[in-house]
């Protein structure tokens, strides 16, 4: 049987720095991640697709891996341009978390930097969208109370709850 070519993650291993155990990890690029608020940020714009790790479809805030060449908020606004069709003219940021944060430090090097981002007007409609190769989703405004009572990922959920403690802050 031959192994399986990869393209995106790469399995590693390290030896434990005081007990020698073998451990195992995926190294894999870093990513984004972005809360698109409407105006009166009531709603956000989610997309849903197909994932492995759920075995269905989910739906979850935008997000892509970072390319080589790019900083992550020039990354969030091309992931956002792609999966949504709005592009940086269209949107204000209005947060950005100061750091990225370890996805899963047991087993992956991957982080991911998050943002938060409102249309500047209800009024602007999107681009067609600029989907990558294998891609096949589709986007969806929901009001904000309503998304945690659909199938999400813990991405999305911080970034809901980072919206609503950056509001109580005001």
């Amino acid at each position: 049987m031959n192994p399986i070519e990869l393209k995106f993650l790469r399995v590693r291993t390290e030896k434990h720095p005081t007990t020698g155990t073998t451990l195992e990890y995926l190294h894999h690029h870093h990513a984004v991640a972005v809360l698109i608020l409407d105006t009166n940020e009531e709603k956000t714009l989610l997309v849903n697709q197909y994932r492995p790790g759920n075995r269905g479809n989910l739906y979850e805030v935008p997000a892509g891996l970072i390319d080589e060449d790019e900083n992550p908020e020039e990354a969030m606004f091309r992931e956002v341009l792609e999966e949504t069709g709005y592009s940086k003219e269209d949107l204000d940021l209005i947060y950005s978390y100061p750091k990225p944060l370890l996805i899963s430090p047991g087993y992956t090097t991957e982080n991911l930097n998050f943002f938060i981002v409102k249309l500047k007007s209800n009024e602007i409609l999107p681009k067609e969208q600029a989907l990558d190769e294998g891609e096949d989703l589709f986007t969806e405004w929901v009001n904000l109370g309503e998304v945690e009572k659909l199938q999400i990922d813990l991405k999305t959920v911080f970034l809901l709850n980072l919206h609503k403690l950056k509001k109580i802050e005001g």
